[in-house]
């Protein structure tokens, strides 16, 4: 998908915009995937080098634990950077959901900068404006109804945990536009968990 911005200048922010010369069209998503998969491996190389507690690297949680890294493609796990804990969660902060739990998170997701949006385009948000936690209200999904790359950070979080966690497109929507994000899209989420229980829906 190239979504077409009309501007009367080109824009050019880190080599992403492409313009024509004939309508000053700016192409937002020019040469997406590679730039994606060039970003997605340089991150994938920086997290594994300065891997610690607070920037790791994780296996799809579809991968076995006798797996190692080099057995894996890089585009088979997510980077983990660990933010501050700014609000409050209640219960046992060693307990992790697991795959068929329901969640209460706050997050954020963002694409990777391009000509109109200097910090992502933001395709979904579970608050407005900036994160006050006495009114920003958490959303309720289950861990195994979102996409991979997001499952896989929920469980292996605790509550209380903020992480900045960064998605290959093969871990995310795949290669196909999804909504307003372009196939082949790295996907940068801001996650907050405050809570999780087994999920009653089914029952």
């Amino acid at each position: 998908m190239k979504l077409k911005h009309y501007l009367f200048v080109c824009l050019s922010l880190l080599g992403f915009a492409s313009c024509s010369e004939e309508d000053d069209t700016v192409l937002e998503f020019d040469n997406w995937q590679s730039k994606n998969e060039s970003y997605f491996e340089a991150q994938y190389q920086q997290h594994l080098a300065a891997s610690s507690a607070t920037c790791f690297v994780l296996k799809n949680y579809s991968k076995g634990d006798s797996l190692q890294f080099n057995q894996l493609p890089h585009t088979d796990c997510i980077l983990v950077d660990v933010l501050p804990n700014d609000f409050t969660a209640e219960g046992d902060k060693t307990e992790k959901p697991i795959f068929t739990d329901e969640v209460a998170v706050h997050y954020r997701g963002y694409l990777l900068p391009s000509p109109s949006y200097a910090a992502g385009y933001q395709f979904d948000t579970s608050y407005s404006d900036a994160f006050m936690e006495d009114i920003a209200e958490p959303s309720v999904l289950t861990v195994n109804g979102v996409v991979a790359g997001f499952s896989t950070a929920l469980q292996h979080m605790h509550r209380g945990d903020h992480w900045r966690v960064t998605i290959p497109y093969q871990l995310g929507y795949g290669t196909s536009d999804y909504n307003s994000i372009p196939g082949y899209s790295t996907l940068i989420f801001e996650i907050r968990l405050v809570d999780f229980r087994e999920d009653d829906s089914n029952g």
